[in-house]
């Protein structure tokens, strides 16, 4: 991953307000510009916004009068729906030993705004850099000792952090929850893999070989004698995370009192190029190169013969249009197997939602192994991922920061 051409831009609520005066003055409209473009160069020239090293102390958020115990890290790409729920949840905690850090990741929404709003830190980039990358920028500038890592589509409900800082406190190293059963997210394919990944981590075992960055907590020695998370990796980065941890022995736990309301919308074209694109596919690639597990989680056995049984159900369903009479039963039986294997799912959501939402789960879970069946084919097919991390960037903006400033963590360099 290549280094920022710029900083990072720390803005703060009183400078916000001083750039608004500004514009106006121009005869301008108000409002700071937080994605490049000239008005965003005119700011960084007038010192409008502060570039977050070498002046780190120019902005340590509201909750300057001490040093937080947790930070809650949120990475946000046009998340201006979403991040007020978000933040809220936070804020309503009232605990002032947390401090909440929002890094703009490309925003080309006012999420930055939102976030100030709040009384959060704001990390702006203007270039979108990923998921991972913006993390670890969180990390870099978190002063707590504890990582409590949020998405920005994602409600803490109100024990979800106490939970974590408790097991890491009793000497866990890494925690993480799951979705709650209910969420506010509208349409039947939203409320359907809210409910799946709800109960897949609700009946999966507690010690882990994976990580869960939606709502998941990490002590400031294991995230940064690891190195943080792979830049280089798009999707399925906290799999990696969690992987690569247990392989130097750090323990994960999963914790299935610790949960979050997702509140993000799935269409159904959206819920299968995720499981294709944004599971599937890199998963399988991690797992080729012996970077992540194949048998916990997703993975679990019971997923993997009903992604076989939905393969044969295919294959069957060709036959058919030739001899009906022998294939028509077989497709029957292997569609009817990957169901079997998956009956406490329908079981559950059957108690939930009722018949019809059951039935419509039986058939978005065929799809579902379908698309988890082609991923782990084209995965296979698709270079694999090296062997080793990715090291991370060297962040050199932020090297002149990290002197004399104690409350700045930098990721690993290499």
């Amino acid at each position: 991953m290549r280094p920022l051409a710029r900083p990072p831009t720390v803005i703060s609520r009183a400078r916000t307000a001083a750039a608004d005066a500004a514009q106006r003055s121009r005869g301008g409209s108000a409002g700071p510009c937080y994605s490049g473009g000239s008005a965003a160069s005119r700011f960084h020239e007038t010192g409008r916004f502060l570039p977050l090293f070498p002046y780190f102390d120019a902005y340590r958020g509201e909750s300057a009068g001490h040093t937080p115990r947790t930070s809650v890290i949120i990475p946000a790409h046009n998340a201006a729906a979403t991040l007020p729920l978000c933040l809220e949840s936070v804020r309503r905690l009232g605990d002032p030993t947390i401090e909440t850090i929002v890094v703009c990741d490309g925003c080309a929404d006012n999420s930055a705004a939102v976030a100030l709003r709040y009384g959060a830190r704001t990390i702006v980039q203007e270039s979108r850099e990923g998921p991972s990358y913006a993390r670890n920028v969180g990390a870099l500038v978190a002063r707590g000792e504890i990582f409590f890592f949020l998405d920005a589509d994602c409600v803490l409900q109100p024990d979800a952090l106490e939970l974590a800082v408790q097991a890491l406190d009793a000497g866990e190293q890494v925690v993480f929850g799951s979705y709650t059963a209910e969420t506010r997210a509208p349409g039947f394919f939203s409320q359907f893999k809210n409910l799946q990944h709800h109960f897949t981590h609700q009946n999966a075992s507690r010690l882990q070989t994976s990580f869960w960055s939606g709502c998941g907590a990490i002590t400031r020695q294991a995230f940064e004698d690891l190195g943080g998370f792979d830049v280089a990796l798009t999707y399925c980065e906290d799999v990696e995370l969690g992987y690569a941890l247990t392989q130097r022995g750090y323990r994960v736990r999963l914790l299935e009192s610790m949960q979050v309301e997702h509140l993000k919308r799935y269409t159904l074209s959206r819920l299968l190029r995720s499981d294709l694109f944004g599971r599937a596919i890199p998963w399988t690639r991690l797992a080729r190169a012996n970077r992540a597990e194949l048998g916990k989680l997703n993975t679990r056995p019971g997923g993997k013969r009903s992604v076989a049984c939905t393969g044969m159900a295919w294959m069957t369903l060709a036959g058919w249009l030739v001899e009906p009479e022998i294939f028509a039963p077989a497709f029957a039986l292997c569609s009817g197997g990957a169901l079997t294997f998956n009956r406490k799912f329908l079981a559950f959501v059957l108690r939930l939602r009722g018949w019809a939402f059951a039935a419509g789960s039986a058939l978005t879970l065929l799809a579902h192994f379908s698309v988890a069946g082609l991923g782990f084919v084209l995965g296979h097919l698709a270079p694999r991922y090296p062997a080793e991390r990715t090291p991370a960037p060297r962040y050199r903006w932020a090297e002149k920061g990290r002197q004399g400033n104690g409350a700045v963590a930098a990721a690993k360099s290499s």
